[in-house]
């Protein structure tokens, strides 16, 4: 790694800075430090209109969504390395910006991918947890005076502003408060990542690049002073070792081979985090919480779904149409989220049906729960022509799919039996027909 500095999406100037551009092609890896503005990320769509690319999409070339990918994909794994090793990276934390959803094949059909401001971070756990949120005005408070970044944002003077924040409520374990504004929101902070550090702050606010780069290069550690080793002369691509060929030819081949099992890595791991997911329909305590998991199990119905509110979710298929709501108790679901299902209907108009799904007794095992539904909710849900689906059902047949090839007979039986049933819905029969098997008739 030389000790420099390679920064990208911003300008800075200086003897000990390099610039690259966020899709090029000088690595990360070759640098001590980088510092990185996020907000160059969604700049590589900008110009697609809507938002949304698939293959081919409209408006875009037709391998934009693949180079992107690949772009944010080395980033991270480039990330990943320079912290490894014990390196420093530095991101300003700034909004969002629009995010771009991708359209790839899957083993179950299409599947989207968010690309966003932050997808190329580390994949480190407390990472996956990040939630940014814009920031208007603040001021910087230390949290940590003794701190370099601290040192870095009291340099600006008033200058210095924050953008956006961390707005993790309750603030991940490992990560290091450097500033705050005056109701404790992160404006800047640090995070372990391997032997390395990475570190969120507001943009560095400087009148000219050379500025920027007198402050970033006064932040880091100054240049070594040992000479750089002498580069090869071009004669030298004339003089091979023995096997200094087949070596070079080698390893071409297996970083196509490393690329190729990455891709299926990344793979397979979205599919085990999809079964993961499911697994928290069983005990997810808060109804925020199983939002996500229904949805993933609609999906697998067949249902187009949507999260219109974090404990709301809207159904679409070509069988009706379907507002649900989910809710978890720590004993039997009762009358609550049929209220908050009332008022949702009450805007959805005519011809939507109701919904309610419940993991009650969401602490205990699945075999020790008892009945799910309160008396109340019941003669409630038979009044107005609810469907009260228990999540022990939409988990079973969830599996049943899953291990049974998604049979679409059977998607069609469990998208009918929640847009028709009234009152408590029990999948588990749909799924034992689907076992049985025709007998031959006695010769």
């Amino acid at each position: 790694m030389a000790d420099r500095v390679l920064i990208i999406g911003f300008e800075a100037a200086h003897d000990s800075i390099d610039r690259a551009d966020f899709d090029g092609e000088t690595p990360l890896t070759d640098y001590s430090a980088a510092v990185i503005d996020p907000s160059c990320v969604p700049a590589l769509w900008g110009h697609v209109g809507a938002g949304r690319q698939g293959r081919g999409g409209e408006g875009a070339e037709p391998d934009l969504a693949s180079r992107l990918l690949q772009a944010v994909r080395r980033r991270r794994r480039e990330a990943t390395e320079l912290l490894g090793r014990g390196g420093t990276l530095v991101c300003f934390l700034r909004p969002l910006g629009r995010p771009l959803h991708v359209v790839r094949p899957g083993p179950r059909g299409p599947q989207t991918l968010i690309l966003h401001a932050y997808s190329w971070l580390p994949e480190e756990p407390s990472l996956a947890q990040l939630v940014i949120a814009a920031q208007q005005t603040a001021d910087l408070h230390p949290a940590d005076e003794s701190h370099p970044a601290w040192d870095l944002i009291r340099s600006q003077g008033d200058r210095a502003c924050a953008e956006a924040y961390a707005a993790n409520a309750p603030v991940p374990e490992g990560w290091h408060a450097v500033a705050t504004d005056g109701t404790g929101r992160l404006l800047a902070f640090e995070v372990a990542v391997g032997q390395g550090r990475l570190l969120f702050v507001p943009p560095v606010a400087a009148g000219d690049a050379a500025e920027r780069g007198a402050l970033l290069a006064r932040f880091f550690a100054p240049p070594s002073e040992a000479p750089r080793p002498t580069p090869a002369p071009d004669w030298m691509s004339e003089i091979e070792l023995p096997g200094q060929a087949d070596l070079a030819r080698r390893m071409a081949e297996l970083e196509g081979e490393i690329e190729r099992l990455e891709a299926q890595f990344i793979q397979v791991r979205s599919e085990h985090m999809e079964l993961l997911e499911l697994n928290k329909l069983l005990y997810a305590c808060r109804g925020a919480e199983l939002a996500g998991p229904a949805a993933s199990a609609f999906r697998l119905f067949g249902f187009q779904v949507e999260a219109p509110e974090a404990e709301v979710l809207r159904l679409r298929s070509g069988e009706g149409e379907a507002l649900a709501v989910v809710a978890a108790d720590d004993g039997v679901v009762d009358s609550e989220p049929y209220w908050a299902l009332m008022r949702q209907l009450e805007q959805a108009g005519e011809g939507v049906r109701g919904v309610i799904v419940g993991n009650p007794f969401c602490a205990e095992p699945p075999s020790a729960r008892g009945e799910p539904f309160s008396d109340l909710l019941r003669r409630g849900a038979l009044h107005r022509g609810v469907c009260l689906l228990s999540t022990l059902e939409v988990h079973a047949a969830a599996a049943a799919l899953l291990g049974g090839g998604e049979d679409e007979s059977l998607r069609l039986a469990l998208r009918k039996a929640v847009l028709e049933t009234t009152g408590p819905c029990l999948l588990v029969p749909l799924l034992q027909e689907g076992d049985d098997e025709p007998q031959e008739e006695p010769q």
